[in-house]
């Protein structure tokens, strides 16, 4: 007995040289407990400076950094900080005051805070430590410490506290998890509220909160998004909030609106479904998107005949040039046949050679008939290949009939289209088509959002009306689109629809509020949520596939007089042609003819 009594004698002097028993060992087992990088603030700490230099040495001695104050703040090391305080020291109330202010007090910032007697309920220097702050209080106990963790569900809820663990020269961890998702997912009924876009039906509000999956073509994001969160909500036992607003969030006259002004003043600590920008990201944090839905703009690929000749198409530039290359060679074979053996019978011109040639190419017949064999070999030849290279050329035009362009592929190439540009009547897209840096973009913004000819802004049943009839691109959430289409578009129809991204963004994300301390959470659980297809099951329910083709409908489509416009234009040409001729060879006629009476004329008088 008397052995222990001098061991406590000995632990109370050397606590009373080096400010704390076995401070520096216990610091050492703590951090690396912890398992991973540490760098110890000592805030506000009142020791000795030869107390201070004692445990740093011993903390450097086992490779882990400390300091007396913290360095200028950044995101890089803000997970390393472990802030050590002291609540004998004086003025350590107030210094976690500043520091909670400073908002040292929420992850990624540790606390380990030293104190002879517990300080729990009765103490409000927890009162903002909640879920997202990571606060151990090590209380004296005989010759060493028990830890206990700290936090508050909420700002109103009482302290909750949680064994962390001993420490008698060895630490012992009771944690029943490591990760702070595990030990802190209960809630216990804290409200959590969620933001809602309401943009296009008032009727929304009342089919969102029910969840019956009814008006899916109207604000689908928002009620995709709300029943996944309220998922989410269920799962770390708190209660489901709905507030709603009219905007996804724009920056207006230096204010911002919508779903990002109440995350902003925190009115929800997270909102419908928006997209990632610059601009965003400097208000708010985003969380993984709930809602697959994305904004494209939406359109029938137009007919190959309306973006290019299909008549010069089958073939490759080198085939041409070969085919034109056969045609002069055979017209020169065909002209030296009927050349170099001479007859009475048979004369032939290089006129009547291309003429042959061509009616060949062309595969119609000829007045001129060669009557000797090597002439009609010859002849044999050329409409033989030219009737291959026909029945191939003939093959490669029903395809290309049938064929829907590709030739509209990205927004340079929709700018420079025929298609007319259309948008959703919905707020976002009000914002969305303004003037941009962008020469391409900012183009489009012009046709759709005209400064003085009319908008092109339709609902959505007139928007697909219009992408039915062809040559018309709508932008808006594509699943209302495809909904609509599945309801009104033919099978052949649906076989060229296209997708074009005007926004730039991968995904819309969630946002979140900056000053929810339940990010964190709602992180982890909407992650899991994904993982356990909970997520994919919400997802199929309120989303709608892009239709599928069926390619033996497809295959069989009528040819108009658009697909016909180069022929006829050809034809147009060849009319234009002969008539110009025709009249080149009557002036002609008629010049010789006023020539020779000219001449007959001063014959006579001559004579006379």
């Amino acid at each position: 007995m008397d052995i222990w009594k001098l061991g406590a004698i000995i632990w109370l002097f050397k606590s009373h040289v080096e400010g704390r028993a076995g401070i520096g060992k216990f610091l050492t087992s703590f951090v690396d407990n912890e398992r991973k990088p540490t760098t110890v603030v000592f805030h506000g700490i009142c020791w000795n400076n030869s107390v201070k230099l004692h445990v740093m040495k011993e903390l450097s001695k086992a490779g882990i950094r400390s300091s007396q104050s913290m360095s200028k703040r950044t995101s890089l090391i803000d997970h390393t900080v472990l802030l050590l305080a002291d609540l004998n020291c004086t003025g350590t109330d107030d210094l976690i005051i500043n520091a909670t202010q400073r908002e040292l007090h929420r992850l990624p910032y540790r606390w380990l805070v030293l104190s002879d007697a517990p300080r729990f309920g009765r103490s409000s220097l927890w009162d903002l430590f909640l879920v997202d702050s990571e606060l151990v209080l090590a209380t004296v106990d005989g010759a060493g410490y028990s830890m206990t963790e700290v936090y508050k569900p909420s700002p109103t809820s009482p302290a909750i506290l949680t064994p962390r663990g001993t420490f008698h020269h060895v630490l012992t961890d009771t944690r029943p998890h490591r990760e702070l998702f595990r030990r802190r997912r209960d809630l216990m009924g804290v409200p959590l509220t969620i933001t809602n876009t309401i943009q296009e039906s008032n009727s929304s509000i009342y089919h969102l909160l029910q969840e019956d999956s009814l008006e899916l073509e109207h604000d689908l994001i928002s009620k995709n998004s709300y029943t996944l969160a309220k998922v989410a909500f269920l799962t770390l036992n708190s209660t489901p909030v709905a507030t709603f607003t009219n905007s996804f969030g724009y920056l207006q006259n230096g204010q911002w609106t919508g779903v990002i002004k109440e995350l902003l003043e925190y009115n929800a600590d997270i909102g419908t479904n928006v997209g990632m920008s610059q601009s965003r990201l400097k208000q708010v944090m985003f969380l993984d998107p709930l809602d697959n839905g994305r904004a494209r703009f939406i359109f029938r690929q137009p007919a190959l005949s309306l973006t290019a000749n299909i008549f010069s198409l089958p073939f490759s530039p080198d085939v041409w040039i070969a085919t034109g290359l056969s045609s002069f060679v055979a017209g020169v074979a065909y002209y030296l046949s009927t050349r170099l053996i001479k007859t009475r019978a048979e004369k032939g011109t290089v006129r009547d050679a291309y003429l042959l040639t061509m009616s060949a190419l062309s595969q119609q017949g000829c007045e001129v008939q060669p009557r000797h064999v090597s002439a009609r070999i010859v002849l044999w030849v050329v409409f033989t290949s030219m009737m291959a290279l026909y029945a191939a050329y003939g093959a490669n035009i029903v395809v290309l009939l049938q064929a829907p362009s590709t030739s509209v592929n990205s927004l340079a190439t929709l700018a420079k289209s025929k298609l007319a540009l259309g948008a959703a009547d919905v707020n976002y897209n009000h914002f969305l088509f303004r003037a941009s840096s962008d020469p391409v973009r900012n183009d489009i913004a012009k046709r759709i959002n005209s400064d003085k000819g009319p908008k092109a802004f339709y609902g959505l049943t007139e928007g697909v009306e219009k992408i039915r009839k062809g040559l018309f691109a709508f932008h808006s959430v594509v699943e209302p689109v495809y909904r609509q289409i599945d309801r009104t578009f033919q099978e052949k129809e649906k076989c060229d629809l296209m997708e074009l991204d005007y926004i730039g963004y991968a995904a819309f994300h969630v946002p979140g509020s900056k000053k929810s301390p339940y990010l964190e959470l709602l992180r982890v659980t909407f992650k899991r949520l994904r993982e356990v297809g909970i997520k994919s099951a919400v997802n199929f329910r309120y989303e709608a596939r892009r239709p599928s083709c069926k390619e033996s409908i497809a295959m069989f489509s009528s040819v108009g007089i658009t697909e016909m416009r180069p022929v006829l234009i050809f034809m147009a040409y060849g009319v234009a042609l002969s008539v110009a001729v025709t009249a080149a060879e009557l002036l002609v006629f008629h010049a010789n003819r006023y020539r020779l009476r000219q001449q007959r004329l001063a014959v006579q008088l001559g004579r006379i």
